[in-house]
């Protein structure tokens, strides 16, 4: 209805690295528009414009339920196949395609098989849509 994908514009800061620690490091990302709406929490296919690089990812938003009550909402992205700095440098998150909602797992084990589940959902929408 826009007449393109939405997105949100933003800096990657730092987060806590539990991502990375589970083998899904994510860039955790400020907005540059504190005002612009935020799709609702759960994890999407994206799009990433960064270091002038159009990238895939899948990106979460919401409170963090499985690492704790009370967390502040974020939007973290995981970039796939992808591996450097980029603290501090703009990035653009295009929404593509709504995977889940966000859940509470009873584990990290659990939440890291689900990761893998939700890449792979996402590896499969880019494949048929290339």
């Amino acid at each position: 209805m826009l007449g393109y994908k939405y997105f949100i514009h933003g800096v990657v800061v730092a987060g806590n690295r539990l991502g990375r620690k589970i083998g899904f490091p994510t860039a955790n990302m400020q907005l540059y528009e504190p005002l612009k709406l935020i799709p609702g929490n759960g994890v999407y296919f994206v799009k990433v414009a960064t270091l002038g690089r159009q990238l895939y990812g899948m990106c979460n938003i919401g409170h963090r339920p499985t690492v704790g009550n009370g967390n502040a909402r974020t939007v973290e992205t995981n970039i796939f196949d992808f591996d450097e700095d980029i603290y501090g440098l703009d990035m653009d998150v295009t929404f593509l395609s709504k995977i889940r909602d966000e859940i509470r797992f009873d584990s990290l084990d659990e939440l890291r098989s689900q990761l893998e589940k939700d890449r792979k959902t996402c590896l499969d929408i880019l494949s048929h849509n290339l």
